[in-house]
């Protein structure tokens, strides 16, 4: 899908077209992108985040990203009639005020679908530690201690 259009003047976060936005790289990696643009910069920030800390054993905290609403940011749907699917966890940073805006004269249905999990499991890899690979070789867990 297209990363999301930032308007710094209006404080808006476009979504250019109905269909699906990953969080992470369609709207905060966009905006990361877009900041670092002429003079972008001079705007309020439009996210903040927090997540994505290894917590061992291959897991990391499931990064959470929170649109800047309380310093005037919000999404705006698109020009079109359809379905709008966000992917990732992703929450107002203040809950009193809108995160959403319909566009004029256009139905838009919007579905947030978050993650459920706080923990997220990194793939690739096992848990397992060199020591523990050179352990089952030697078959030390089928050792019988004294």
């Amino acid at each position: 899908m297209a990363d999301a259009i930032f308007d710094g003047n209006n404080l808006n976060i476009i979504l250019p077209n109905i269909g699906s936005f990953d969080v992470q790289k369609e709207l905060y990696s966009a905006w990361k992108d877009w900041v670092q643009i002429s003079d972008n910069s001079k705007f309020p920030p439009a996210f903040d985040t927090t997540g994505g800390d290894n917590v061992g054993g291959g897991q990391r905290i499931a990064p959470y990203f929170f649109c800047r609403n309380d310093l005037g940011w919000k999404i705006k749907m698109p020009q079109a009639d359809g379905e709008i699917v966000v992917f990732g966890n992703l929450f107002p940073r203040s809950s009193n005020l809108t995160l959403f805006e319909q566009t004029s004269g256009f139905d838009a249905f919007l579905r947030l679908e978050v993650s459920t999990r706080a923990i997220v499991v990194e793939v690739g890899t096992s848990g397992v530690t060199e020591q523990d690979k050179q352990d089952i070789i030697d078959g030390v867990w089928n050792k019988t201690l004294p």
